[in-house]
């Protein structure tokens, strides 16, 4: 071999290699849009575990054993200053729709360093602004991004499974002083996501290790879609 033959190789060998991985991440990119959409066209909707709830009283599951039950309705509704595609998160429990116990602004977008769809999660600094937005989003016009905070490390990675998609939070990173319980907790989750449920998994710790709240030993909460 020449060593003119020789440069032409190694440069063609060093335009193969750059441009072969710039056209998988363009795969990858519109791969997970379109991920991004039908997860979004599955997410929306009015979810609850009444039937678990049910199941566990007719089969007398130890008190200390079950769900209690929770109703989510999650809509879409834009904010000023989030970026991303974005859900209205409100959630209830003990069959009263006005016990809330969590509202939140989900942001979508995609990340493909993690190869995910990355869900951040805005927290209202008053909740009772946004009580039921997805009814009168009117309410929430003069809201922005800066009515909210944010919490590093809780985002939540969507995947594509077998039918379902599969959420996490990296694993202990995800960690918070919470007002509701007047203390520091640690944050594991994992969730499922069905066109028909949404199957939540999560232990919450305090600093000496206590269950703050989370299924835990009861297992995953089964939330079934009611309406769309």
């Amino acid at each position: 071999m020449t060593k003119f033959t020789w440069i032409v190789a190694c440069w063609a060998a060093w335009l193969l290699s750059s441009t072969v991985p710039v056209h998988a991440q363009d795969q990858t990119a519109a791969a997970l849009e379109a991920d991004l959409e039908e997860l979004l066209q599955w997410f929306p909707g009015v979810y609850d575990n009444h039937r678990q709830v049910y199941r566990q009283a007719v089969e007398r599951v130890p008190e200390e054993l079950r769900q209690r039950h929770t109703n989510h309705i999650f809509r879409p509704l834009t904010m000023a200053g989030i970026p991303g595609r974005t859900l209205y998160a409100q959630q209830s429990q003990h069959y009263d729709l006005t016990d809330l116990y969590r509202q939140r602004i989900y942001s979508f977008t995609i990340d493909e360093t993690e190869q995910a769809i990355r869900l951040t999660i805005y927290t209202p600094r008053d909740p009772s602004r946004l009580v039921d937005a997805h009814l009168d989003p009117s309410r929430v016009s003069n809201m922005t991004v800066d009515d909210f905070y944010l919490k590093p490390g809780c985002e939540v990675f969507w995947r594509r499974g077998d039918g379902q998609f599969d959420g996490v939070l990296k694993q202990d990173a995800c960690s918070y002083f919470s007002e509701r319980f007047g203390k520091r907790v640690y944050l594991n989750e994992t969730l499922t996501l069905r066109p028909d449920a949404l199957i939540l998994h999560d232990r919450a710790l305090d600093e000496d290790g206590n269950l703050v709240f989370g299924s835990a030993d009861r297992g995953p909460t089964i939330n079934l879609k009611i309406s769309e």
